[in-house]
């Protein structure tokens, strides 16, 4: 028996079936928030008279015995999923946000990106049937916002009567802020229940702010009750999120979860190739880029994509103001790196042990001195494990030595760090893939 039907039946055994009929029978079930249960009075009348002459006692009664409490809101500001959905509808307008450039035909697919390519495109097209909610997650600049954003083109294009919200989670927060301060919380909420496709950017940041959690949780919850697509985008997985609710967590995890790997260098070779092709036919430029420059390029900026291209967009542009002093068309590598010498490091980086642990902290955001602790939780001890099988194999140093960059470890626990980490490349191709990438993006 569920919390409602304890309440219902607790209610049936304290008032006579008239109240009932009067007090109880018109209130609506709007959701349950962990330990309490929401229940929607259709006016104040009923609202005050429920307060005033039951609800401690019901809630004196069920915390007691059954570790629930009960909550009486005004219907008018929490609706019902069908009331809020249709009113919305009718009364308020939407911009996608969505940028036309971001398709799947615009996105390069490779290894890195193909599960969650194939996971996005069964999604728009079949929007809350397939995967919902869909979590993408990526370090920063590999290209998820374009795949979530490529989801929403695509339905729209499939049905132009679906409705589409694109934003970020700091949009979302200013909106909640801004809409709470007019005192129209519930049209806020109307707002988002009523949307058939939400599309979430940045989600790690919605812990920030206590409040706008509980919206988003109450919103998710609504659309997945009525099937609407949900795509969530973030840094890290749900697990490595700081303070993330276990509530909210559980919810991501319904569905499917797919990350973006590090492109290799010819999956980099392939998005430099596509982006000039692309540039050439918007802008008609007729600069001609060989393949040593275009390497040059991919082999520079090896984990972002964005900045990858950034790089490209700042070569032509340099070309084309320094197109006059050029003696052909052709941009050459000596050019490439005078042009990009203050965007890109061309000196490469020695690799150090401090080096390694630099870059795992990064990937794995924690701190340098979580890796060189005592803490043995999966959360610290698999990274650490990472920077000791990259430091045995991409430096001279012996285990004495690494052990004593990892807060003194013994030598042989150096070693059972470094066999584990083996044995999962072996059995998990995912960590090998991407293990394998930082590898490369030190040895490219």
């Amino acid at each position: 028996m569920d919390n409602l039907e304890k309440l219902k039946n607790y209610l049936h055994g304290v008032l006579d079936e008239p109240s009932i009929k009067k007090w109880i029978d018109p209130l609506k079930y709007i959701g349950t928030l962990e330990n309490t249960i929401f229940l929607g009075a259709p006016d104040k009348k009923n609202l005050q008279w429920i307060k005033q002459n039951l609800l401690d006692d019901i809630n004196a009664h069920t915390k007691k015995n059954f570790g629930f409490l009960t909550k009486i809101v005004p219907l008018d500001e929490e609706e019902n999923i069908q009331e809020a959905s249709e009113d919305a509808r009718k009364n308020l307008s939407f911009d996608p946000r969505l940028q036309k450039r971001f398709t799947f035909e615009s996105l390069v697919q490779s290894d890195s990106n193909r599960i969650a390519y194939s996971f996005a495109h069964s999604v728009s097209e079949f929007p809350g049937k397939s995967y919902n909610p869909l979590y993408i997650y990526s370090d920063v600049g590999l290209g998820k916002t374009h795949l979530m954003q490529a989801i929403g083109n695509r339905i729209i294009e499939n049905n132009d009567k679906i409705t589409v919200a694109y934003l970020t989670t700091s949009d979302f927060m200013h909106e909640y802020v801004e809409f709470t301060q007019l005192n129209k919380r519930a049209d806020f909420i109307k707002k988002y229940t009523s949307v058939d496709v939400l599309l979430i950017d940045d989600i790690q940041y919605i812990t920030k702010w206590g409040g706008t959690s509980e919206q988003f949780y109450y919103i998710f919850n609504n659309l997945i009750q009525q099937e609407k697509q949900i795509v969530i985008c973030a840094d890290k997985h749900p697990d490595n999120i700081p303070d993330l609710e276990k509530r909210i967590k559980s919810r991501f995890e319904m569905g499917a979860i797919v990350d973006i790997f590090p492109y290799d260098l010819e999956a980099r070779i392939a998005i430099l190739q596509k982006k000039i092709a692309e540039r050439k036919e918007i802008f008609h430029n007729d600069f001609s880029i060989p393949n040593e420059v275009i390497e040059f390029l991919a082999n520079a900026i090896k984990d972002n994509i964005r900045k990858l291209e950034g790089a490209l967009n700042r070569l032509l542009g340099y070309a084309d103001l320094k197109h006059a002093d050029m003696q052909s068309d052709t941009i050459t590598l000596p050019f490439a790196k005078e042009a990009l010498r203050p965007y890109i490091n061309i000196e490469k980086k020695a690799i150090t042990i401090d080096t390694i642990q630099e870059f795992v902290s990064d990937k794995f955001d924690i701190r340098i001195d979580e890796l060189k602790s005592k803490n043995n939780s999966p959360k610290i001890a698999l990274p650490r494990q990472v920077a000791m099988y990259l430091a045995k194999k991409l430096t001279h140093s012996p285990l004495v030595e690494i052990g004593s960059a990892f807060g003194g470890k013994h030598h042989t626990t150096v070693l059972h760090s470094i066999h584990k980490i083996e044995k999962l490349l072996q059995t998990d191709n995912d960590f090998s893939r991407k293990v394998n990438s930082y590898v490369e993006f030190f040895t490219d």
